[in-house]
């Protein structure tokens, strides 16, 4: 478990962190605007566009949601030691970035997909993760990934597990809305057995 000497304060979170998390992010924008699907949106991007206009507040966004979830993982941690509960604190980070890059993604394209590759590493078969969902995410969490290990000596999030999460939880949304769709259409169907007197 986590010690709370090790948890970023209040004010890194709020203060610091939007700024490095938006400076890190601004810096790689042209790779992230690309792999979101800006230019095929809404055209070749010039300063004054309603592209580059899109851009910036995209960036925006993504510190938003890079900031809210380590203040969502602090709290986690926080309410796991204050009840002096055993084992890891609760994953949220995952299910709330996941769904939230899904989204923000699903603006410039009209799916998410994820592809596995194979790979050579030293002579050995594998496989790893690719297509621009999963690059998308990548890139957005680097700064993220960086604050978690080298500021928090912690393990990154990743970018393969945050992909399958939200296709995965998009699914089950999915499906979940076709059954409810399904349940209110046999609801207003008339019963073929009602008796005429």
């Amino acid at each position: 478990m986590q010690s709370q000497a090790t948890l970023p304060s209040q004010s890194d979170v709020w203060g610091i962190l939007p700024l490095r998390f938006e400076s890190e992010l601004t810096a790689q924008k042209l790779e992230i605007w690309r792999l979101w699907g800006l230019s095929e949106e809404f055209g070749p991007i010039g300063d004054n566009s309603t592209g580059a206009c899109a851009g910036r507040e995209i960036i925006n966004e993504l510190t938003g949601f890079l900031v809210r979830a380590v203040a969502l993982d602090t709290q986690a941690r926080i309410a796991t030691s204050a009840s002096r509960g055993v084992g890891r604190p609760r994953e949220v980070m995952i299910p709330y970035l996941a769904l939230e890059l899904l989204s923000v993604y699903l603006r410039c394209h009209n799916s998410g997909g994820r592809q596995s590759v194979a790979t050579s590493i030293d002579g050995k078969l594998g496989q790893k993760e690719a297509g621009l969902l999963f690059e998308f995410i990548k890139a957005t969490i680097e700064p993220l990934n960086r604050y978690l290990t080298a500021d928090l000596h912690r393990r990154p999030l990743s970018a393969s597990r945050l992909a399958r999460f939200a296709l995965s939880e998009r699914r089950r949304i999915v499906r979940a809305a076709k059954w409810r769709q399904l349940g209110a259409l046999t609801k207003r169907q008339p019963s073929s057995n009602v008796l005429d007197h």
